[in-house]
C-alpha cells in the first residue's frame, strides 16, 4: 500500500467518496458469506479498504454494522410514512400487515431471518435490533403515556408471529390468511399501542 493509501485509509475520504456505504457494502459482502460470528471488523475493513478505526467511527460495535447491513427499511422509507398517516385506529392492522409485508418480501425476509437467528444465539445483535426497531418504528407509533412498555409489547408480538410463522412453521399459524392474522393479532397490537393498559 502506498502513503497515500494508507492516509486515505485511515480518515474520512474526500470528494465524492462514500465511506460509509463503502463500509455497509463490504459488510453485506462479508455478512454473507461468513455469518455474523465467524465475520471481523478487521475483515470488514481490509474488505472496504479502510483502517478499522475508521469502521469503528461510524458503528461503535460489530452488532451494529449488522443491524445496518440486515434493517429491512430506513426509518423515512415511504410504507413507514403512510403507516404513520393511518387513523390511530387502525395502526394496530397497519402495523401487522406491514411486518408481514417485510417479512414475506424475498429480499428484506431473507435479511430478517438471518437477523433472528442471530439474535438467538448472540445477545448483542437482538439488543441492537430492538434498539433500531422500537427507534425507527414503533416509538414513533405508541401514545405517550408508557410508550417503553408499549413499543416494548408490540416489538415482542410481532417477532413471536415471525417466529412462529416464517421460522417454525408452526401450523396453522404458518398458512393463515393475513385477514386471519388481522383478526388475531390486530386488536392485541391496537391496545399496546394506543389503548387503557391499567387493566
Amino acid at each position: 500500500m502506498t502513503p497515500q493509501e494508507r492516509a486515505r485509509s485511515r480518515g474520512p475520504r474526500g470528494g465524492d467518496s462514500d465511506t460509509r456505504g463503502d463500509i455497509v457494502a463490504a459488510a453485506t459482502r462479508v455478512f454473507g458469506e461468513k455469518g455474523y460470528a465467524a465475520s471481523s471488523v478487521r475483515e470488514i475493513a481490509r474488505t472496504a479498504g479502510v483502517d478499522p478505526a475508521l469502521v469503528r467511527h461510524y458503528f461503535p460495535a460489530k452488532s451494529d454494522l449488522f443491524v445496518e447491513v440486515m434493517r429491512p427499511l430506513a426509518e423515512n422509507d415511504e410504507r413507514v410514512v403512510a403507516l404513520l398517516a393511518l387513523p390511530r385506529e387502525r395502526l394496530g392492522d397497519g402495523l401487522l400487515r406491514l411486518a408481514l409485508d417485510l417479512w414475506e418480501d424475498p429480499v428484506t425476509g431473507a435479511r430478517m431471518r438471518a437477523v433472528l437467528a442471530s439474535a438467538v444465539s448472540t445477545h448483542e445483535v437482538g439488543a441492537a435490533m430492538a434498539g433500531v426497531m422500537m427507534r425507527d418504528l414503533v416509538l414513533r407509533l405508541v401514545r405517550e403515556d408508557r410508550a417503553p412498555e408499549r413499543a416494548a409489547a408490540c416489538a415482542t408480538q410481532l417477532t413471536g408471529l415471525a417466529l412462529g410463522r416464517y421460522v417454525l412453521e408452526v401450523p396453522p399459524l404458518a398458512t393463515a390468511s393475513r385477514d386471519t392474522l388481522s383478526a388475531l393479532y390486530a386488536p392485541t397490537l391496537q391496545r399496546y399501542l394506543d389503548g387503557d393498559l391499567s387493566g
